[in-house]
């Protein structure tokens, strides 16, 4: 009886644009030209409020002062000098830290009496104060560049090893599952499932070791050390001196978020097969 009726094919629905009040992805980019905008801003206003004496540029200092003391301590030499030595603390550690955390953290999280016997430690040290521990390393170490690398070290290996452990924890069981019927050995269960499965949470734990890494060389380099951009630091603040103390602070902060900035790119990169 339908075989003569025409019918007009379904007409395409389209789909529902995402909801922009679920999770930050959805927000609209800032632009950057508006960051810099604020940025000018705060800092004009800065600069105006330390000029007409609203504020006490004994403790605040003014954005200008601040770029003429950075300029200071580059051209004589001062801030490159003790970078040099930070910055070989800080990666020798982090370097150690990532060697050593990764395997021992993918380890934790696939045999469980390792876990039961290093996650207790592990919790301890991740709760203990950073000046805590910097004495007793100091005691065995010396004042040098090796108690500095060890904090850096015992800083990030523990951050690094409970991400590598949650991850793969995390792992979906159906892959291992799968994997174990197929007669994988050890070595291809870590190479195929286990460790691509780990490596964004991988990634993750190297950001946050990464940051957990710059508080502790300057940490150590402030209250233990000789030399290097946490000595500079303690230096100019117990001279009251607020100008290079304000621009070495931003180093910091600078070099903390270029170092995050690039992990966070090696893991898009490593992790690009999930896109």
């Amino acid at each position: 009886m339908t075989q003569g009726l025409r019918t007009r094919p379904p007409r395409p629905v389209a789909a529902a644009p995402p909801s922009r009040a679920v999770g930050l992805r959805w927000l609209p980019p800032v632009r950057a030209r508006f960051v810099l905008g604020s940025v000018v801003v705060v800092l004009a206003l800065w600069q105006l409020a330390a000029s007409t004496g609203l504020v006490d540029v004994q403790f605040t200092s003014t954005p200008v002062a601040i770029v003429q003391a950075g300029g200071d301590l580059l051209s004589s030499g001062e801030l490159w000098e003790n970078a040099q030595t930070t910055l070989v603390e800080f990666f020798t550690g982090f370097l150690l830290a990532v060697v050593v955390g990764v395997p021992v953290g993918m380890l934790m999280g696939w045999k469980l009496r390792i876990r039961q016997t290093l996650e207790p430690a592990l919790v301890a040290l991740y709760v203990t104060p950073s000046l805590a521990l910097l004495p007793l390393v100091v005691l065995a170490l010396g004042i040098g560049e090796a108690s500095k690398i060890a904090m850096v070290f015992i800083e990030a290996v523990i951050t690094i090893a409970v991400n590598a452990m949650a991850g793969i924890r995390e792992t979906d069981p159906k892959l291992v599952q799968a994997a174990r019927a197929f007669c994988a050995g050890g070595g291809a269960m870590f190479g195929k499932i286990l460790f691509p499965s780990a490596l964004p949470t991988i990634m993750a734990g190297l950001r946050l070791g990464a940051g957990r890494g710059v508080i502790a060389v300057i940490v150590a380099e402030l209250y233990g050390g000789t030399d290097g951009v946490g000595q500079l630091i303690s230096t100019y603040g117990q001279n009251f001196d607020v100008a290079p103390l304000l621009f070495l602070t931003l180093v910091v902060g600078i070099f903390g978020y270029i170092v995050t900035a690039l992990l966070r790119v090696l893991g898009s990169v490593a992790t690009s097969w999930e896109r």
